[in-house]
């Protein structure tokens, strides 16, 4: 049942990962976000392909990593949460100026998520730069602003997750989702 896989979204830095590791402790099923791991896999690689140097060859590798992770998603009962979506790649590139790809939109139709999704809006408070993370505070806003429009432009029901601590935060999600 495609109401039971959630999406949550935000710009670098808004504290998804953290929420996605509560919810994995109170049992769910979650999906780390792949740009992480694909960013550390390509870095140590010379001329690897990073989000900062080639975005559209990233977004392939995204793209294919996302796809892989939602078909293992679908095998499973019950709720699931992913620290981003296939539609995370598609406000990247538009954020960029680039165009969305036809088959990436062909993709996104076979991909069965909630249309509910959560977004976590930019919290300056919490906004920490990392290897993977290079972006500013002010890009990260801008970012989240993508996302949404992006979630906005393909239909989904956007829902603001509140500032809060992280325990607050799975509850008011799940609550949301129906789920708690």
């Amino acid at each position: 049942m495609n109401g039971r896989r959630f999406i949550i979204t935000g710009g670098p830095g808004s504290g998804k990962s953290t929420l996605i590791e509560e919810l994995r402790k109170r049992g769910f099923a979650c999906y780390r976000e792949v740009s992480r791991d694909i960013i550390r896999r390509e870095a140590r690689r010379p001329g690897g392909v990073l989000p900062w140097t080639d975005l559209e060859a990233f977004s392939r590798l995204a793209l294919r990593a996302i796809l892989r992770q939602h078909a293992h998603a679908m095998k499973r009962k019950g709720a699931c949460f992913f620290d981003r979506g296939l539609p995370d790649v598609f406000g990247y590139l538009r954020h960029a100026g680039l165009p969305v790809p036809d088959d990436y939109l062909e993709a996104h139709r076979g991909c069965r998520y909630s249309r509910r999704v959560f977004i976590l809006p930019p919290w300056p408070e919490i906004y920490v730069n990392d290897r993977e993370r290079p972006q500013s505070e002010a890009e990260s806003a801008a970012l989240s602003r993508s996302l949404h429009d992006t979630y906005s432009w393909l239909g989904y029901r956007i829902h603001e997750v509140p500032r809060a601590g992280v325990e607050e935060r799975a509850d008011w999600l799940l609550h949301e989702a129906g789920i708690g």
